[in-house]
C-alpha cells in the first residue's frame, strides 16, 4: 500500500513524476549540445563535466526509475502503469532471451550480405530499416525456437515433475 492517501496523492505523485522524467531526460540528453549541428566541428565536454556525468548519471537514472516503479506500485502510474501492465509484454518477454541468443548470428549474416551494397543515400534511414529488419527477423526466429524447443521441453519438465509428485 502507498504512504499517500486522498488529496495528498496528487501533491505527492505529480511533482515526483515531473522530477523523475526531468532527471531521465537529463541523463539521456545531458551531454548533447543543441547549439552544435551536423555541420559544425564536434567538441568534447570538459573533463569536469564528463566526470560529473559519468559519476552521477547511472545513479540518477536508477533512483528516478525506482521512484517511478514505486509510484506505479502504489497505483499512481496512470497511463504509464496501464502501458507497462499490457499483457502483450508477457509474450515478448518469453522470447527475449532467444532473441538475445539469435540476434548476433542474424546480424552477422545480414551485415555480410549488406557489404556488397554500400550505404549512400540516407544512412540514418537505411540504418533504421536495417535495425528494424534485424529486430523483426530475430523475434520471428525466436518464436520458432520457442515453439520447437522451449515449449516442448517445458511440457516434458511439467510431466516429469507431476509424475515425481504423484509417486511420493
Amino acid at each position: 500500500s502507498c504512504c499517500c492517501t486522498g488529496d495528498v496523492v496528487v501533491v505527492c505523485a505529480v511533482p515526483l513524476w515531473v522530477i523523475t522524467i526531468a532527471i531521465e531526460y537529463a541523463v539521456v540528453f545531458g551531454l548533447y549540445d543543441p547549439a552544435l549541428d551536423v555541420t559544425t566541428k564536434h567538441t568534447n565536454p570538459s573533463t569536469a563535466v564528463s566526470l560529473g556525468y559519468g559519476a552521477l548519471a547511472r545513479i540518477a537514472w536508477g533512483i528516478a526509475l525506482t521512484v517511478q516503479i514505486l509510484l506505479c506500485q502504489c497505483g499512481l502510474g496512470g497511463f504509464i502503469n496501464s502501458l507497462l501492465s499490457w499483457s502483450g509484454w508477457q509474450i515478448l518477454s518469453r522470447l527475449t532471451y532467444s532473441v538475445y541468443l539469435l540476434h548476433l548470428g542474424i546480424f552477422t549474416v545480414l551485415i555480410t550480405a549488406q557489404m556488397r551494397h554500400p550505404i549512400f543515400i540516407r544512412p540514418d534511414f537505411e540504418y533504421t530499416t536495417f535495425y528494424l529488419g534485424i529486430l523483426v527477423i530475430s523475434y520471428l526466429a525466436a518464436a520458432v525456437l520457442y515453439i520447437v524447443v522451449e515449449q516442448p521441453v517445458a511440457n516434458l519438465e511439467g510431466i516429469t515433475y507431476r509424475k515425481s509428485r504423484l509417486q511420493k
